[in-house]
């Protein structure tokens, strides 16, 4: 998990997540309300997704911030 801060000043928490069908998303959430937010991951493991997020650098967060979709919580997960 990693703590950073948006060009805005908002702190945001990165994680990653082993989603289903081997699918690792990077998940981020606004800690001042800034809702949740998920981008996939180019790791097969969840090993390798913690290695690629301990790699990234806080410009290299707030760029996939900007790319990420809105956590869609309507969709059906298996």
């Amino acid at each position: 998990m990693r703590l950073f801060d948006d060009s805005q000043g908002q702190r945001w928490q990165a994680a990653p997540l082993d989603a289903s069908y081997g699918h690792l998303m990077l998940v981020f959430d606004g800690l001042d309300g800034g809702g949740i937010r998920q981008h996939p991951m180019l790791a097969d493991t969840l090993p390798q997704a913690e290695a690629e997020l301990a790699a990234l650098d806080d410009d290299a967060l707030r760029t996939l911030l900007r790319q990420a979709q809105p956590w869609d919580y309507g969709a059906r997960r298996p």
